[in-house]
């Protein structure tokens, strides 16, 4: 809708995480001759063409490729401080991720540095993308279960991961949000427009495509920040004691 406002066509390349596809497809559109690429990709090897405007979404490759990110450091902060806020007083941090940097795994960061900075005690448990959710089963049940201090607050990377920490939490007999409180991160919501999937670090929808257009058709692409970061908010959604 932002190239569409702004009378340019869109080609949409859906490669499904495969990294050879992704090549395949940046050096189709430069043999196409586009004015410019946004790519959301976390493929570390992939090859950018240089004399054509390069934008990436979440993925910092170099100073020369600017990014367009939300507040992904922040926003575990805020995930942090809201659930000592609300009286926890052991928390966690789940997440899934590769070793490969990126604006992501920030949100770990900020949790960690929220918890440090308050005085939280906090575990993390950090799955890679493989990892089967099992693991994550395993890390509640002991933390929850088996010991003397047990976990009273949970933050997710994603809210589709908190999704699935409910259905563990509460498979073991918990309840959600009075025994343990959840807050995931992205601000999904049901078919789109309804209620909140659970308490959540909201990203801005819009923002970022706006953001990334603006810069990728940018006269001056070469004075463009590497970085551009994106403010979020903290949005209950049922899974806190709110």
């Amino acid at each position: 809708m932002a190239l569409e406002k702004r009378g340019y066509k869109m080609m949409l390349c859906f490669t499904e995480y495969d990294r050879d596809r992704e090549q395949e497809f940046v050096s189709m559109v430069v043999h196409n001759r586009v004015d410019g690429i946004i790519a959301l990709t976390y493929n570390p090897k992939l090859d950018i063409p240089a004399g054509i405007p390069f934008v990436t979404i979440d993925r910092f490759f170099s100073v020369s490729v600017p990014c367009v990110a939300s507040d992904n450091f922040g926003g575990g902060q805020l995930a942090a401080k809201k659930l000592a806020e609300l009286g926890c007083h052991r928390v966690a941090c789940l997440r899934t991720g590769s070793s490969l940097t990126n604006e992501p795994s920030k949100r770990k960061d900020g949790f960690v540095s929220g918890c440090m900075e308050i005085g939280l005690p906090f575990e993390v448990c950090n799955l890679q993308d493989d990892a089967p959710i099992s693991a994550f089963e395993v890390f509640l049940r002991h933390n929850l279960l088996e010991t003397d201090t047990p976990l009273d607050g949970l933050f997710c990377g994603t809210d589709l991961m908190a999704w699935q920490a409910i259905k563990i939490v509460r498979n073991l007999g918990l309840r959600v949000p009075e025994d343990v409180q959840v807050i995931g991160f992205d601000g999904i919501r049901m078919f789109g427009d309804k209620e909140y999937v659970c308490s959540t670090i909201v990203q801005p929808v819009p923002e970022p495509s706006e953001t990334a257009v603006n810069m990728v058709l940018s006269k001056d692409f070469t004075a463009l920040p590497s970085l551009v970061c994106l403010p979020v908010r903290y949005q209950p959604g049922g899974t806190t004691r709110d």
